[in-house]
Order: C-alpha cells, then sequence, then structure tokens
C-alpha cells in the first residue's frame, strides 16, 4: 500500500487540533453553566432551616446561663444603719420573763439584741425555738438582753403566746408603732445587735440563721461557742 504523503497527514492533524480545541470550548461552557446555574429550591430551605435550628440552640445556651447564674440577693430595707446610735424607747412587757417597761437606754453598758416579729410571719414564728434554745444557756444570757417587740398583733395575744411557746425573753408590745416607725421596720423578722454603747453593730433584715446570729453576737462583743 502506497505511504501517505506529507500533505495528506497535515490536514489530518489539524483537523484533530481543531476538534479538541472545540471540545474544551464546549467543557468551559459547561463549566461555566454548572457555576451559575440556580440552586434547587430544596437547598434554600435547608439551609434557612438550619439557620433558625442555630439561631434557636443560641437562645437556648444564653437561656441555660441565665438560668443557672446566682440570683442576686434580695435587698431588704433596714431603717436603722449601722455605726449609727439605735433610737430609744420605753415599751411594756406583755410576754416571756419580766414585768413592767423596758427602757433601752436603761441597758447601756450591756449588748442588747432586738428581734422584731409578729405571730402572722411565719419566719418569725420559726426563729422562735432557735432563740429560745440559744438564750437558756446561761453563759450566753449572761452576755447580752434579748428582746423580742412585736407588731401588729392583739395585746391580749402577746402573753398567751409566751406562756405557750415557753419563750424565755421578754415579749414587749410596741403601742401605735412607735418603735416601728422609729427603727422604720419595713419586713418582718429583723434582728437588731447593739453593743453596750449604744451603737448598732449589725442588722440582719431576714430570718435569722446559725450564721447570722453568731456574727450579730459577734459584732457586739458576745462570746459565741
Amino acid at each position: 500500500m502506497a505511504k501517505k504523503t506529507t500533505q495528506e497527514i497535515n490536514p489530518t492533524k489539524a483537523e484533530q487540533r481543531i476538534a479538541r480545541a472545540q471540545r474544551q470550548e464546549l467543557k468551559d461552557e459547561l463549566r461555566e453553566s454548572f457555576a451559575n446555574r440556580p440552586r434547587p429550591v430544596r437547598d434554600r430551605r435547608r439551609t434557612i432551616t438550619f439557620s433558625v435550628l442555630g439561631g434557636l440552640a443560641v437562645l437556648v445556651i444564653i437561656f441555660g446561663i441565665l438560668v443557672l447564674l446566682p440570683a442576686p440577693a434580695q435587698q431588704v430595707h433596714a431603717g436603722v444603719g449601722v455605726g449609727t446610735r439605735a433610737p430609744d424607747f420605753t415599751l411594756p412587757v406583755l410576754g416571756g420573763p419580766g414585768q413592767g417597761n423596758i427602757h433601752l437606754t436603761a441597758l447601756r453598758g450591756h449588748p442588747v439584741v432586738l428581734n422584731f416579729w409578729s405571730e402572722s410571719c411565719q419566719p418569725c414564728l420559726s426563729e422562735v425555738p432557735y432563740l429560745r434554745g440559744l438564750y437558756a444557756q446561761p453563759a450566753i444570757q449572761q452576755q447580752f438582753t434579748l428582746l423580742g417587740i412585736n407588731q401588729g398583733d392583739p395585746q391580749q395575744d402577746i402573753g398567751t403566746f409566751g406562756r405557750t411557746y415557753k419563750v424565755n425573753y421578754s415579749l414587749l408590745f410596741d403601742t401605735g408603732s412607735q418603735v416601728d416607725i422609729l427603727y422604720d421596720i419595713t419586713s418582718l423578722p429583723q434582728t437588731y445587735f447593739i453593743d453596750s454603747n449604744g451603737i448598732v453593730k449589725y442588722v440582719v433584715p431576714q430570718q435569722l440563721t446559725a450564721q447570722g446570729m453568731q456574727q450579730g453576737l459577734q459584732a457586739i462583743g458576745v462570746v459565741f461557742s
């Protein structure tokens, strides 16, 4: 068979180059078309769903953090501040031991603890067994005078309350809420720790705990064990 001439081969190579160029051009067009194609609605919906779920997850995390953070301590108003002189008063003893009237200034030279309470105040009633047990210790009782100042109950009920619950400290009746006004009592119970000079050294504007009592007594120089 006769060999092909150079003129016959060159046109064939030229045609192949043209075909390759056309294929490459077609690939480039397909690539560009694929890149610019509109995304399916399904993908957009999926993106929106994931975004919403992600936002909800962030909100849940934030809410969890806020719930777990310790709440700030409730600020209870106490009318007579630490470091000020305790307002003087004279009140009758209507329950517990003692009789007649008690003058606060007459107790000067001896630490005093004033416990403002009422029968209608459940935390106040919860304090009574603790105060009674603490004041039953002779070593403690000799170091300070504990007075319960009743707020808002009928006068005749105080003696009955003292006898029923065997209260071992004097229960005073605040006639006309005069002492309530002097000490600006806005919530019950409240307990004032007054040193031997008549100065308020510590205030517990809520139900007493053993720790609060210990800190208050230490503030007025009472040895607490």
